[in-house]
């Protein structure tokens, strides 16, 4: 280390962006989209992100799975038909010995300012078909979801 300078702090991963689309079917008599399709986007987005950073949810060679334990979604302002796509932005909140919580959020645009649209925290567990119970996280499982883990506040 150079004296008189200090480190150079490791910049945190970008959330992971999915481009999501409201489909026409998806918005109610009021004219937004109905709060159950959230839990749709957030789920299309989630897989998104865990194949980019390489898990293998479908692996017809193991039994090894990743299960949703919960979710917890809070609405902000009603999401609209419109051609533009909305953002999910995706990240690792926490990673534990067999469990893991993402955070979401949706966006106007990529690394957009304020709250968003609604944000959604989320609790997968990885799991065993063969056993029909839980099982610690792979250490390539644990490498991937700690690279893109958000330090948090500074």
């Amino acid at each position: 280390m150079t004296r008189g300078r200090t480190p150079e702090a490791t910049p945190a991963p970008a959330p992971h962006a999915y481009r999501c689309h409201v489909r026409f079917s998806d918005v109610d008599v009021y004219g937004h989209v109905n709060n159950v399709k959230y839990f749709e986007y957030y789920q299309e987005a989630r897989i998104a992100f865990l194949q980019s950073l390489g898990v293998d949810l479908l692996d017809p060679g193991t039994t090894e799975r990743h299960v949703l334990a919960r979710v917890e979604v809070d609405y902000r302002r009603p999401l609209l038909f419109r051609p533009e796509p909305y953002v999910v932005e995706t990240w690792v909140h926490r990673v534990g010995t067999s469990s893991y919580d993402l955070g979401c959020r949706i966006i106007d645009a990529p690394g957009g300012a304020g709250d968003g649209y609604s944000s959604a925290d989320v609790r997968l567990v990885a799991f065993d078909l063969a056993t029909a119970r839980s099982r610690p996280l792979s250490e390539v499982e644990r490498r991937s979801l700690r690279s893109a883990l958000d330090p948090g506040p500074a």
